[in-house]
């Protein structure tokens, strides 16, 4: 995989070395002038990292531009480094430190910049990235390939997306109006005025209680009482570490069982809202306590 960088930085010079630095550890590389331009290229080319000068137009420049890009939910995880001549000349209206509200970077390097260490920096920093992005936005471009031109081919992409995924991502949409041109409001639309499809990723374990005539006679509503005490969530909700979603449903086919709770693809039936802690703790590698 070929990582993209952007440079943004109004000293040409250093643009022009660092390009020819990072092209030659095989980066693809984009560049701007000032932080209006390079957020504009943020925004179209979807880097995997960005390279900013603190100092442009004005002294705090390279600050704002970073605080916009955080902002903006389609850019907001691209990892940023500043890069400073000025740190140690001029004071500024707040620490330069990274990893805070008022300059959200991932790192500080110094001009003149040692080329071994803003090779190791940019490594890091992608490797947390990650290439899990990279290949969200390799699966987005060959499903818009394979769907271009063809009646109804946002429909379908985002079908194949929700099979993939189990949710339609939110930075798979933001590629998706990017390539395919299209308002991200109308995206959102499609999403969610069809059922089907869900813009939260589902919990790793779907719990699902049975409400139908049988169960409910038999006790569902105290099962699903319980379950809401043990997990502190809500029906349609997932607990905060992600590990179950809770869902009613009409009827798993179990009558004789009744009341019955299906986790993933496993039946529990005949049960007492007493069995509900041993059955959960399973999944889980703690005992499960009473909210």
């Amino acid at each position: 995989m070929q990582y993209k960088i952007l440079v943004i930085d109004d000293d040409n010079d250093f643009v022009d070395a660092t390009k020819l630095l990072l092209e030659a550890n095989d980066y693809q590389v984009i560049t701007a002038n000032n932080g209006q331009e390079g957020f504009q290229k943020v925004k179209k080319e979807s880097p995997d990292l960005i390279l900013l000068d603190m100092m442009m137009t004005y002294k705090t420049e390279g600050a704002e531009t970073a605080k916009a890009i955080t902002a903006d939910a389609a850019v907001k995880d691209v990892p940023i480094i500043m890069i400073t001549g000025a740190k140690k000349e001029y004071s500024f209206p707040f620490e330069l430190k990274a990893d805070q509200d008022n300059l959200p970077i991932k790192a500080i390097l110094e001009k003149p910049v040692d080329p071994e260490n803003l090779l190791k920096n940019v490594s890091i920093f992608l490797s947390k990235r990650g290439k899990e992005h990279y290949e969200s936005m390799s699966m987005t471009e060959k499903l818009i390939s394979k769907w271009k031109g063809k009646e109804g081919n946002l429909i379908m992409i985002l079908h194949e997306v929700q099979n993939h995924y189990g949710y339609v991502p939110r930075n798979v949409a933001f590629d998706l109006s990017r390539h395919l041109d299209i308002p991200l409001a109308r995206i959102y639309e499609v999403i969610s005025f069809y059922h089907y499809f869900k813009l939260q990723e589902p919990g790793k374990h779907i719990i699902s209680i049975c409400i139908g005539t049988a169960c409910y006679l038999k006790g569902a509503p105290q099962l699903l009482k319980e379950i809401k005490n043990l997990l502190n969530i809500e029906e349609g909700q997932i607990t905060q570490d992600g590990m179950f979603q809770l869902q009613g449903v009409r009827c798993l086919g179990c009558c004789g069982l009744a009341p019955v709770i299906m986790i993933d693809d496993k039946i529990y039936g005949n049960l007492k809202p007493n069995d509900l802690i041993d059955i959960i703790s399973k999944y889980t590698n703690k005992k499960v306590s009473v909210s």
